[in-house]
């Protein structure tokens, strides 16, 4: 117990520093982190502003927040943005962006941890599409991105597995007509993988993934009419792992 207390309290400290450290990202969306199991330290990605573009930024600090390394993942003409980070069992890290051009585009690199080697930039989806906004999550044994991809006069949602070459297909999970920030998670939870998202202006769409027929379920929808989109991601929740929440 008091473990968990002292590790809950290293990693608010190392999320102030990291805040600060990207208060020049004023107007992008706040740094990620995550403890590495494995070597114990605080591995955070923020979009960091160049002078010119925001770029992503990789940086470990240990539990006190006391910075260890930083480095850029990406350093482009274009800015990269809303960096995500998810580290497995074996302490590999994923980081996942998406780049704001005239196509936009989802990109991941991997940093092996065994090596400490960091693979090139991936993309994900097809190339014919334009794609943003992505977050990952590790369900099944697998690193995971879900993004957004812009339709002519709609926007689906969209998920695939990070592995490796060759790159296995996305997979459409819901196509929306909302044309409000659709704010896709992705949840793993008790051996369930799901997806949320903001469908309409008072309710939350979802979907679950069966790891046995390896497909995405039909999409369900959960109103956020009297309350609140947290309240419908909740009660989403609970539906699905079955708990009186």
């Amino acid at each position: 117990m008091s473990h968990a207390m002292v590790r809950s309290s290293s990693i608010f400290a190392a999320v102030g520093l990291a805040a600060a450290a990207a208060a020049a990202t004023m107007g992008v969306d706040p740094p990620d982190l995550r403890v590495n199991e494995i070597s114990g330290l605080i591995e955070t990605v923020d979009a960091t502003w160049s002078g010119s573009n925001y770029n992503v930024r990789y940086t470990v600090m240990n539990g006190a927040g006391v910075l260890s390394s930083s480095i850029f993942l990406s350093v482009n003409a274009a800015d990269d943005l809303d960096p995500r980070i998810i580290i497995n069992g074996v302490g590999d890290a994923y980081v996942s962006w998406w780049r704001d051009a005239a196509k936009d585009l989802v990109i991941y690199r991997k940093k092996t941890y065994a090596t400490g080697v960091w693979a090139p930039e991936h993309t994900v989806g097809l190339n014919t599409e334009s794609n943003a906004r992505p977050r990952v999550a590790l369900a099944f044994g697998k690193a995971w991105v879900v993004f957004q991809v812009q339709n002519a006069r709609s926007r689906s949602i969209a998920a695939q597995v990070i592995d490796d070459d060759p790159e296995p297909i996305r997979s459409i999970v819901a196509t929306t007509s909302y044309s409000g920030d659709l704010d896709v998670q992705a949840h793993s939870e008790l051996n369930h993988f799901w997806i949320t998202w903001i469908d309409t202006s008072s309710r939350v769409g979802y979907s679950e993934y069966s790891a046995d027929k390896r497909l995405w379920g039909m999409a369900g929808y959960e109103s956020f009419a009297s309350d609140s989109v947290s309240a419908a991601r909740a009660r989403i929740r609970a539906r699905l792992l079955n708990t009186n929440q």
